[in-house]
């Protein structure tokens, strides 16, 4: 079992690993593609992810998922609908982070205005249904990749 708290042997300061929370959105286009990130850093540089990030402290989960996906693909989301929610570990520097990712599915009439921005190497345009799970940076990812794709055919 992992560890809960870790206590500072000096001052006592007793610390909690609390989960961060990440909110991320599966992006479609009127023709049924989605919208992906090539992750530009660390952990899953290279590989794709949908558009999201962290929840910064003061925000909404809808307001840091149109933060994120306007940061870093330049859109303007409307309606987002929420999808599925997964644990996750993210690895930075050393430290592993325990995250809960909440996934979110949105549609936008074209892809047109979309570029790579903050954090991201490119972007990639595919059908929902080719783009495949073992391609995406986290298990949570992969997992809600899949989630969409079921519930998409049927």
């Amino acid at each position: 079992m992992e560890a809960k708290a870790v206590r500072c042997g000096a001052c006592g300061f007793l610390y909690y690993f609390n989960t961060a929370a990440a909110a991320a959105a599966f992006i479609e286009d009127a023709a049924g593609r989605l919208l992906l990130v090539r992750r530009d850093r660390e952990p899953g540089k290279g590989r794709l992810a949908p558009p999201g990030g962290f929840i910064d402290a003061g925000e909404t989960v809808a307001e840091a998922l149109r933060r994120e996906v306007r940061e870093e693909v330049g859109l303007e989301l409307g309606e987002a609908v929420f999808l599925v929610s997964y644990p996750n570990h993210y690895r930075y520097r050393g430290i592993d982070y325990p995250t809960l990712d909440l996934f979110f599915h949105a549609r936008v009439a074209d892809f047109g205005a979309a570029r790579a921005l903050d954090e991201a190497e490119g972007l990639v345009v595919a059908p929902l249904a080719e783009v495949a799970a073992d391609q995406m940076a986290f298990p949570s990812m992969a997992k809600a990749l899949s989630f969409l794709q079921r519930r998409d055919c049927g």
